[in-house]
């Protein structure tokens, strides 16, 4: 039996090499892939990504501090490609992002050689 969850995986795998490489073109993408990738939760703040994201790319502990550049970014132009792709569901409305299925992430990761 198919259900709505098989076909959006499938949709996911049928991802083109071009599309993923797409998707992975950026550091700070791959850097937030990575993140949603390895992290125990299945839900996560706009906020708490991006203190992540920046505290990663700085080397640095920056406390519950994001940098408002690294939000506006992941807010208006890597979490709605994503979501574009079903690889995260992002609710701009909340700011709240929710990986769909961790087995994307790894493909999509795994085309980077991760």
């Amino acid at each position: 039996m198919v259900t709505e969850e098989t076909d959006r995986v499938a949709d996911a795998l049928a991802l083109s090499r071009a599309e993923r490489l797409e998707l992975l073109a950026s550091r700070r993408r791959q850097t937030l892939l990575e993140l949603l990738a390895t992290s125990v939760e299945d839900v996560h703040t706009l906020e708490s990504l991006a203190t992540a994201i920046t505290q990663t790319e700085q080397g640095t502990d920056l406390g519950a501090r994001p940098a408002r550049r690294v939000c506006l970014h992941l807010h208006h132009v890597h979490l709605p490609k994503l979501d574009d792709k079903d690889i995260v569901d992002y609710d701009p409305q909340r700011n709240v992002v929710e990986c769909t299925d961790g087995g994307q992430l790894a493909q999509l990761l795994d085309t980077a050689g991760r």
